[in-house]
């Protein structure tokens, strides 16, 4: 019931409305009046309305009850009740990146979940990449044999989950080249190609540009 409840708080919130006109029970349920009500015109109008589903993707955690008590006021990090992490028993959920742990069949798994619980929308994977730290060495940054696994990893997921009849349409990794993070700034990349953030005119392919460009042509 807590991932439930985390899946309703994070997709549901969206989804839901654009499916179905209205949000998760779950959210109605936990939050009453704090959460604004459709009107039935404005329900007509979002129910259905989807053109395409873009989905970012980057990890999946554990989710338990939580025990704390409600905060006051309440807010929306608690809201779910529940409490998430990426290892349970001290074992992680997946592979250590420079800022998350990443875990490529739970990209099947969401998939999966919107197909059966959504509709099965048009999907474009908008956003999945892996992450390094920002001050590595040029060699260490150039070769970046995690980035590939983890890339080659999700999309051996993605394939299945296109075996499974989720309705993807396609795949972009994040990003085609280093650059500054919402919340990290420069202290990590993302990108399949190197920049220099002291000059940003130098940069160059990192291994795992080469191995998206041959995976692309074969």
């Amino acid at each position: 019931m807590a991932a439930r409840r985390e899946i309703d708080f994070i997709v549901g919130w969206f989804l839901d409305p654009l499916v179905y006109g209205d949000y998760p029970k779950i959210m109605k349920d936990t939050l009453g009046e704090r959460l604004p009500r459709f009107t039935l015109l404005e329900s007509q109008l979002v129910k259905g309305s989807i053109d395409f589903l873009g989905l970012n993707y980057y990890f999946t955690q554990y989710a338990t009850d939580s025990l704390q008590p409600i905060s006051t006021p309440p807010n929306i990090q608690t809201d779910p009740r529940a409490n998430i992490s990426f290892s349970r028993g001290g074992v992680l959920i997946g592979v250590q990146s420079a800022n998350f742990v990443y875990y490529p069949p739970g990209l099947r798994q969401i998939l999966n979940y919107i197909k059966d619980n959504y509709a099965n929308p048009l999907t474009y994977i908008t956003e999945n990449g892996f992450s390094t730290f920002g001050n590595l060495t040029l060699a260490e940054a150039l070769a970046d044999q995690g980035r590939i696994e983890s890339h080659c990893s999700h999309l051996s997921c993605l394939k299945c989950a296109i075996e499974d009849g989720c309705n993807i349409a396609g795949y972009f990794p994040w990003s085609s080249m280093d650059n500054y993070e919402f919340s990290s700034g420069y202290t990590i990349r993302f990108g399949l190609n190197y920049v220099n953030f002291t000059n940003p005119a130098d940069r160059r392919e990192k291994d795992s540009a080469k191995w998206y460009s041959r995976f692309n042509t074969n």
